[in-house]
């Protein structure tokens, strides 16, 4: 079945076009201040705080943001000829909320691999290596071309990644020819910053292949690293002009190791002086919850727990702490990160259950102070949150996933504006969570996620037939300050299921491909700005069907 026709046949058939992102307004009726009458507190309310005490520091702008695989950039991008204009719309719409576009890190896997050819007539040229993967090439050749990618979305501030992977005369050449090229595809107010190397924590041991001996240890990675930040910074400053001559142009993101617990130690990377010549402006790691083809990854059992979700940040919560401890008070953030390693799993890593992990997730990292998060993403990889060409493996299109990076702009606000701040409110089952949102000192969200596991269908297996089962629900009561009192505006991630991969919402609106090449288009029968009561106590009532969020605006 076509994307448009499972869309319409799993929600509305009529539906308008709406040409701005979905907002709300407070308007107070006779009907909701006829239910503000004052009764005594609920003694099984779950607390909110009135102000953030307790909570992490403020999140960075772009909160919600993302990470592309090198090699499958000019895919996401286009071209000055053939600009993306879809994966556009769909930055766009995430800017309509959060108040700036996602910056973009280009990095990844084939950063390490890519080499510079002058003579190239196609943006790319790749060696694909089946027994290492066939979700990107093994050998990379970038060309000319290739950087007009960097120019097609307006607004955009970009991560260029250099390779650290390769080294000899070879790499020094490419590397030397690429700086110039960058420096002028970023010369229009689009640079962010630069990045050296990916996950060079796994360079001793990647089944990817073996890049450095065993030997290899933290004073090797930093020197070699502050050696070619060097290189760079001498072509920067002989060959990209006048304006790069700034030390704020030559600011970088590292070490982007793979995780805490690889083969090199980021708290000794940083003792041997890694950022010796205070170069680096973030400190950056990955995340994975799991990998791809780990036995007994399931839905239940991975995504759609908040305990695993809650584990799998531990171990960069105490990394901050260590880090902290030696000097190091750069912001944190997850420079590459998605659900399941290995360019995620069919069923599981682009499902609607995908999109309430990445919701619970994203909002965990940054009540751990973890300050900003790119989703990673590449053309036909299943954990991506669209696809942004056609190809023989996977239909161009908006998929579950980003239906999440929604929920958790929308949760945020506006973040360019600055100083807000996420708590996490503890909740008592593997499959629930709940988060308090801030702006300044007032209370302006409150996100609840019900990660009980519902399909669109189950299987009787003694007829092996399909029968819908009855979609149950939580209601969760919260006690928030008095000063909320008045109405709460409810805005739902909704599907048929935590296995859809079609017909998923975010407070009515669909962002799908078809039908207004990804800007939001309001469905007809699916519920939008749910209005529900804060009465004078401040107590707060909202039901939560099974696998489905609910984001609860408020005015305090």
């Amino acid at each position: 079945m076509a994307p448009l026709q499972a869309l319409l046949l799993s929600t509305a058939t009529v539906f308008s076009v709406v040409s701005a992102q979905p907002r709300f307004d407070f308007v107070r009726n006779n009907q909701v201040e006829n239910s503000l009458r004052a009764r005594a507190p609920n003694s099984s309310a779950i607390p909110i705080k009135a102000t953030p005490a307790g909570a992490a520091g403020p999140v960075l702008d772009s909160f919600v943001t993302f990470s592309i695989e090198l090699a499958f950039f000019p895919d996401f991008a286009g071209n000055k000829s053939h600009p993306n204009t879809f994966s556009d719309n769909l930055l766009n719409n995430l800017k309509d909320l959060q108040g700036t576009k996602p910056y973009i890190r280009v990095g990844g896997n084939t950063q390490d691999y890519a080499l510079y050819d002058a003579n190239l007539t196609t943006a790319t040229r790749g060696v694909y290596i089946p027994s290492i993967s066939l979700d990107y090439p093994r050998q990379l050749w970038i060309g000319p071309s290739f950087f007009e990618s960097y120019n097609t979305w307006p607004g955009t501030k970009f991560i260029h990644g250099f390779n650290l992977a390769i080294n000899g005369s070879t790499a020094i050449t490419s590397t030397e020819s690429i700086v110039p090229l960058a420096c002028k595809a970023l010369s229009n107010d689009n640079f962010l910053y630069w990045e050296m190397g990916n996950e060079p924590d796994l360079f001793k041991t990647s089944a990817q292949g073996i890049m450095r001996p065993k030997s290899w240890n933290e004073k090797d990675f930093a020197r070699e690293w502050t050696g070619w930040v060097e290189r760079v910074k001498k072509v920067v400053w002989e060959k990209c002009g006048e304006e790069w001559q700034d030390e704020e142009k030559f600011k970088w993101i590292a070490p982007s190791f793979a995780g805490t617990t690889n083969s090199l130690d980021a708290v000794k990377s940083w003792q041997a002086g890694l950022n010796k010549s205070k170069d680096i402006a973030l400190f950056s790691s990955h995340n994975y919850i799991g990998g791809a083809t780990q036995p007994g990854v399931t839905l239940a059992n991975t995504l759609l727990n908040h305990t695993k979700t809650m584990l799998s940040v531990r171990d960069h919560t105490k990394e901050q702490k260590a880090l902290k401890s030696v000097g190091m008070n750069l912001p944190y953030i997850l420079g590459e990160t998605n659900s399941l390693y290995n360019q995620g799993k069919p069923g599981l890593s682009n499902s609607f259950g995908a999109a309430l992990w990445g919701l619970d997730f994203n909002l965990y990292c940054a009540a751990t102070d973890i300050k900003r998060v790119h989703m990673h993403m590449g053309s036909n990889f299943r954990y991506a949150s669209w696809q942004p060409v056609e190809t023989n493996r996977t239909t161009m299109g908006t998929k579950a996933p980003y239906y999440g990076n929604i929920a958790v702009a929308a949760s945020l606000g506006g973040s360019a504006e600055g100083d807000v701040r996420v708590q996490h409110v503890s909740l008592e089952k593997v499959t629930e969570a709940a988060y308090a949102v801030y702006k300044g000192e007032v209370l302006r969200r409150v996100v609840v996620v019900n990660m009980v596991q519902y399909n669109t269908s189950s299987t009787n297996p003694s007829t092996s037939t399909s029968t819908t089962a009855t979609r149950g629900e939580e209601t969760y009561t919260f006690s928030l300050p008095p000063s909320c009192a008045g109405r709460g505006v409810v805005q739902r991630l909704m599907a048929n299921g935590s296995d859809a991969v079609t017909g998923i919402t975010f407070n009515g609106y669909s962002y799908n491909y078809e039908l207004d090449n990804g800007k939001p288009v309001l469905l007809g029968n699916v519920t939008r700005d749910e209005a529900v009561p804060v009465k004078r106590d401040g107590e707060l009532e909202v039901r939560v069907p099974w696998s489905s969020a609910a984001v609860v605006q408020l005015e305090c």
